[in-house]
């Protein structure tokens, strides 16, 4: 068993912080070491005195000093920098002495929790702000096309008015990235396992608002994880475009059947990269990111609801 000390707190904590390249660099530059100055250890890995300390703070269950103040790894931070060694990361199979997933299993895993699409968007600069520049453009142009506003998970028909759909677009990006930030953290339990001499605000900072630079990644990052969602604007788009007749007429019940099938499918293809973003962003494991968005859901459902009754009265 690989880290069987570690309780489940210490796994999900250990698998957010290995998604960081900057940490799993930290962590094998010193197990290289043996025993290094912080000097050396920013000089080496050409980062910032600031960058350096912010990580080896999130590190330091698994990095220490001696009496010289050089830095050196715990006894589970040895074990990690092991299993970097040998296999470039950590999986949870590792923490808790399971058989690794098989191939099979890890394209399902890849598909139904998309871990891999934000390591590019949250490690390297041009993916962070290229690709949701590019997904924020193509959905608004969806939207405005097929003249729908977004309300967390659901659509509503407007009038046409792109400045409008743009605003509300952004509008509720900012609304989502808020829900899922409160509901995080008050689900994740870190507020009621404070350690002696942890502060509240530590805490939350486990979760969420570690770093400016870190909130916006995770904003910037909810353009590219709700791109599957536009499946729905999408489909409508096209029909409306080529004239296929893909939507019966509006009034008739099969139009409503058809248009909640589409929507049901829309979401169910953006909810697993819903998810997969609140557990990278978040640093929360896969069961925990699941419920949150679910609860989102339930959320952007009642509304839907409410809004949908109220028109209709």
């Amino acid at each position: 068993m690989l880290l069987a000390s570690i309780d489940a707190r210490s796994e999900d904590e250990l698998l957010w912080l290995l998604r960081y390249k900057t940490r799993r660099r930290i962590i094998l530059a010193i197990g290289d070491a043996g025993k290094i100055s912080a000097t050396a250890l920013r000089d080496g890995l050409k980062i910032s005195t600031g960058s350096l300390y912010y990580n080896l703070r999130q590190l330091r269950r698994f990095v220490t000093q001696d009496n010289d103040r050089n830095y050196m790894l715990t006894e589970e931070g040895l074990r990690v920098y092991r299993a970097l060694k040998e296999k470039g990361t950590v999986s949870s199979s590792d923490l808790i002495g399971e058989k690794p997933p098989g191939k099979f299993m890890k394209v399902l895993q890849g598909i139904f929790f998309p871990l891999w699409l934000y390591s590019p968007l949250y490690e390297r600069v041009g993916v962070t702000i290229i690709l949701p520049v590019l997904s924020f453009i193509l959905s608004s142009t969806l939207l405005i096309y097929s003249r729908h506003r977004t309300f967390l998970l659901h659509f509503y028909e407007t009038t046409p008015n792109p400045l409008g759909i743009i605003g509300s677009h952004l509008l509720n990006t900012f609304i989502l990235y808020g829900l899922i930030t409160i509901l995080s953290i008050l689900l994740s339990g870190t507020l009621f396992r404070r350690s002696e001499g942890e502060s509240l605000a530590d805490r939350v900072r486990l979760i969420a608002l570690a770093s400016v630079q870190d909130e916006l990644k995770f904003l910037l990052s909810l353009f590219v994880a709700l791109l599957p969602l536009m499946f729905y604007p999408a489909i409508l788009s096209v029909n409306k475009l080529f004239h296929l007749s893909i939507i019966p007429p509006k009034g008739t019940p099969l139009y409503y059947q058809v248009r909640d099938a589409l929507l049901i499918i829309a979401q169910g293809i953006s909810l697993p990269f819903l998810t997969a973003l609140t557990a990278y962003g978040r640093r929360l494991s896969g069961t925990v990111a699941a419920l949150v968005t679910l609860i989102v859901f339930f959320i952007s459902y009642i509304f839907y609801q409410m809004l949908t009754i109220g028109a209709i009265t």
